[in-house]
């Protein structure tokens, strides 16, 4: 909340409107799925309708004056309480449904108002202590669960069930809920860097790719492992030793000031190294916290001047994938700090081949 409040002395604005989902919960702690939160110089109103009002009353701090609204007074509701703080400028975020925007638009359109959408994502983008730990402690859930999932890896399991496995023991394990839908591949699928788990069953000499999230407090975390099932050949273990070699440059070398394309080239020079340059298809990373991807993007087409700063936290995941196949990804997420990236995944990274 302090962050918004700077906000609005930057700018010189009355107050910010949130109804972006993920700025709503960044900014209040608390998403229902009808909202709007409104922070003036003096005050914070939660507007949402009679399905949260009691949640929404328990969850928030007692700043937070909730208002109860339906879609039919939501915009009279809104603008009277504009009106009651004597805002003439107001900051709104435009990274929503063009039907959400359209609304937006209407409702201010008798104050002046000034998009602060990327403003937002640039606070967002550095993470308060508070912030780390609970991207931390996500972090923490996934990677017990990805231990307890390996017995499973049993000849003639399928991706499906193996993602659902993975699921449920994220859940058992504390998870508020998984941060995207995980993802599971097997042997030729895992040269689909998004592949969508199917009935594919374990084959022996089969690459093992999972990409998956805990979330805790609203916070995501992600990793990528990769193993090998049974027999492995030496492509694969070239292939994987080199990610291996990538992923680890690209830590060593992430420290705050370094343009964010630079650290995608770091990797990506490693692997062309190797030969395998046209099989990085990816960026190498990106910024992790309400939402699973968000800014900084450590990218070859990260915008000039984009740089890392202290307590950012970042994905550094780069991959090789070869159709016919299959692919190796390892993804671990970091913190930036100083001259160093401290790493928040502790699960092994060295190749493990499953018996």
């Amino acid at each position: 909340m302090n962050k918004f409040r700077k906000l609005i002395d930057k700018l010189n604005v009355d107050a910010v409107i949130s109804s972006a989902p993920s700025n709503v919960r960044y900014s209040t702690g608390y998403l229902a799925d009808y909202c709007y939160a409104i922070t003036t110089r003096s005050s914070q109103y939660y507007f949402t309708d009679g399905r949260f009002t009691i949640e929404a009353n328990r969850d928030l701090s007692p700043d937070w004056n909730v208002i109860t609204i339906t879609p039919v007074d939501s915009s009279k509701a809104i603008t009277d309480i504009l009106h009651q703080n004597n805002v003439k400028k107001i900051a709104y975020d435009s990274n929503i449904m063009h039907s959400e925007y359209v609304f937006i638009k209407h409702l201010l359109s008798s104050f002046e108002s000034v998009d602060v959408t990327d403003d937002i994502a640039n606070i967002r983008a550095v993470k308060s202590v508070k912030e780390i730990e609970s991207i931390t402690i996500a972090q923490r859930i996934a990677e017990k669960s990805l231990d307890e999932l390996k017995k499973h890896f049993l000849l003639g399991v399928t991706e499906r069930e193996l993602a659902a496995r993975l699921e449920f023991l994220m859940r058992m394990n504390g998870s508020d809920s998984v941060s995207f839908d995980s993802i599971v591949a097997f042997g030729e699928n895992s040269a689909i860097a998004h592949a969508k788990p199917s009935d594919r069953k374990l084959k022996n000499g089969d690459i093992i790719l999972i990409d998956f999230g805990a979330k805790l407090n609203g916070y995501c975390s992600d990793m990528t492992r990769c193993f090998v099932f049974g027999e492995c050949n030496e492509y694969i273990r070239r292939m994987y030793n080199c990610v291996l070699g990538a992923n680890e440059i690209a830590i060593g070398a992430i420290r705050s000031g370094m343009p964010c394309a630079e650290a995608d080239r770091v990797a990506r020079n490693y692997i062309n190294a190797f030969g395998y340059g046209d099989s990085f298809t990816h960026s190498l990373g990106h910024g992790v916290g309400v939402d699973i991807h968000e800014q900084p993007y450590l990218s070859s087409r990260a915008y000039d001047g984009q740089i890392l700063q202290d307590n950012m936290v970042v994905t550094v995941e780069p991959g090789i994938y070869i159709e016919g196949l299959g692919g190796i990804r390892i993804e671990d997420m970091i913190v930036v700090s100083g001259a160093i990236a401290v790493n928040l995944t502790a699960s092994n990274k060295k190749l493990e081949i499953i018996n």
